[in-house]
């Protein structure tokens, strides 16, 4: 078996008559694992860094967000506040962290479970957050498209934000993940994401540029977030944080919680629900096996990289988000 089909959960990879591997883009739900795992670097998807770095030089206002993920990419000693000053040197205007965006997730998908699935009015609720789950659910099993919360992704939130504060100004979003590419191109739900790249091509620019990150004097401070909606970045991350708000905004209601991560998991446990075996359940979907820190755009280890994620989720300075004001 091909390495690339081994780790296509969808089995979205074909031979043709001579032999030669092609994608199905009917089944294929954009995750990136077949890139992560072919041994040949044969697989790569479209990048923007070159479209990026035009609008960079072209002088063009340009906000970068950066995904829960980020934390210990780009080094042991970088810092998040290095990083910062790093990206502001580079060209961007301003950083912020898409974790923004993924606290108002969790208080969306908070609320969405409370009202609906505790009260018997949905069988289950799924997460949102991860487009290839969301793909899968959508191509694979059609009749849960109206348990799939309909909060904004924390990249869409994020980038809508971005946009108040900055009419002006383009967005960049910079996270471990090939389908965050495909959902900033989607038709049906405008994005405000006019660039995305991953960890690794931004790598190559601060290469290319002759910034040395560990030697960056960090001048700024990257502290928009609290730690549910930095806890994104690793698998049951998601569903913990919304579990945390339920507990703080609606305390008293029962929560059940249930997590999948990687595809064949996440279609088994769609699977389950369809079947009536998930009643109750605010199920989290993750694509990559581990969760964004093992996306086909990460640089280090996954297991370093979700210790690296936990260390930056405790030194924020709040817990959960603010109480959503009716």
């Amino acid at each position: 078996v091909r390495p690339c089909l081994a780790h296509c959960g969808v089995g979205a990879i074909k031979s043709d008559k001579k032999g030669r591997a092609y994608i199905d883009s009917d089944l294929c739900v954009s995750c990136g694992q077949c890139m992560v795992n072919c041994p040949f670097g044969a697989i790569a998807d479209k990048s923007q860094i070159f479209q990026l770095i035009r609008a960079l030089q072209s002088g063009h206002k340009i906000v970068a967000q950066v995904a829960p993920a980020f934390a210990g990419q780009f080094g042991p000693s970088v810092t998040p506040d290095m990083l910062k000053t790093a990206l502001k040197e580079l060209g961007f205007y301003d950083v912020y962290e898409t974790a923004i965006g993924a606290d108002l997730g969790a208080i969306a998908e908070a609320k969405h479970y409370a009202s609906e699935v505790a009260t018997g009015k949905l069988p289950f609720s799924l997460t949102s957050c991860c487009p290839s789950w969301s793909v899968l659910a959508k191509k694979f099993f059609p009749e849960t498209i109206d348990k799939i919360s309909n909060a904004l992704t924390p990249m869409v939130a994020t980038a809508r934000i971005i946009k108040e504060d900055h009419p002006d100004a383009k967005v960049v979003f910079i996270g471990p993940c090939a389908s965050k590419k495909l959902e900033a191109s989607r038709r049906t739900i405008r994005s405000d994401v006019d660039f995305v790249i991953t960890f690794e091509e931004l790598t190559g620019m601060f290469e290319a540029k002759g910034i040395l990150l560990e030697e960056i004097q960090a001048m700024d401070e990257m502290q928009d977030a609290t730690g549910a909606g930095r806890g994104y970045g690793v698998a049951g991350g998601v569903a913990h944080a919304i579990e945390e708000c339920i507990r703080t905004y609606y305390p008293g209601t029962e929560v059940k919680i249930e997590h999948a991560e990687g595809l064949a998991e996440c279609r088994k446990m769609l699977l389950l629900a369809k079947a009536g075996k998930k009643n109750g359940c605010l199920i989290e979907g993750m694509a990559c096996p581990g969760g964004c820190v093992a996306g086909a755009g990460t640089n280090i280890a996954i297991a370093q990289a979700a210790k690296e994620v936990a260390k930056f989720k405790s030194q924020a300075k709040e817990a959960v988000p603010q109480e959503p004001q009716e």
